[in-house]
């Protein structure tokens, strides 16, 4: 697709440059690579960029026009009262622009030598990591005007091995570097969130019925049936068993 070529464009100058094209270096010279080449990506402009909200202390990572579009990279927590805000003092279409490892390279820095050693896949993240990221969004998901769009993605990252005995526990990671555009995925209605729901899930089941389908684990599981349940995709049903029991909304 043509807009995979021109994110492959915007990796190969964060690789080659340490920047992306067009970028000046103001307010970025603390942002990331990974933030940096999605903004770019998703406008190319860096007028739409940083452009603070009326009335507020927030500012929007990219805005054109009635589309405000924030980058995050990392958990959603951080952004909530954020979004709220963009919700409820703007009529802007606000989307959630979530980048996920598909593909994932590892490569370990090594602090005192300055050495990196040669990269190893890791293993991939999940598109139904999503769901756990919206817990706590979870309130505001019926809102119209709030969408997400996930990028799927080859990155690399870099970590910094520790001083332990077993350097690679306690590691940091020091950058995550975008390298290819594999796929997209856009969530705009509730309904588009049924691609979670397994078709083989009985009509009334529990989490652990749901994880079992899935594969999210623990928590992340009970966090998901949740974040379903706030879209309207399920109900909560009377107990199986000792269990807490959710019926699906099925069309």
């Amino acid at each position: 697709m043509a807009g995979s070529a021109y994110f492959d464009s915007l990796c190969r100058d964060a690789l080659r440059y340490g920047r992306t094209q067009g970028e000046d270096g103001i307010g970025t010279m603390q942002e990331k690579r990974l933030h940096a080449v999605i903004k770019h990506y998703l406008c190319s402009d860096p007028n739409c960029h940083e452009v603070g909200l009326e009335g507020s202390r927030y500012i929007a990572d990219v805005r054109m026009g009635n589309a405000i579009f924030e980058v995050q990279t990392g958990s959603f927590a951080p952004m909530r009262e954020k979004i709220a805000y963009c919700l409820s003092h703007t009529d802007a279409v606000v989307t959630v622009v979530h980048p996920i490892s598909v593909i994932k390279w590892v490569s370990w820095v090594d602090p005192e030598t300055a050495t990196v050693s040669p990269r190893r896949k890791a293993p991939k993240e999940r598109i139904e990591d999503l769901l756990c990221e919206l817990y706590c969004l979870r309130e505001l998901l019926g809102n119209p005007r709030l969408r997400f769009r996930l990028l799927l993605l080859e990155t690399q990252d870099f970590r910094v091995l520790s001083k332990q005995k077993n350097r690679k526990r306690g590691a940091e990671r020091y950058e995550r570097m975008p390298l290819s555009l594999i796929d997209e995925i856009e969530f705009s209605s509730r309904e588009d969130f049924r691609r979670f729901i397994p078709n083989e899930l009985p009509t009334h089941f529990t989490v652990k019925q749901f994880s079992a389908l899935t594969g999210i684990r623990g928590v992340d599981a009970y966090s998901a049936v949740r974040v379903l349940t706030s879209l309207g995709l399920f109900d909560t049903g009377e107990k199986i068993g000792r269990s807490m029991g959710f019926v699906r909304r099925d069309l």
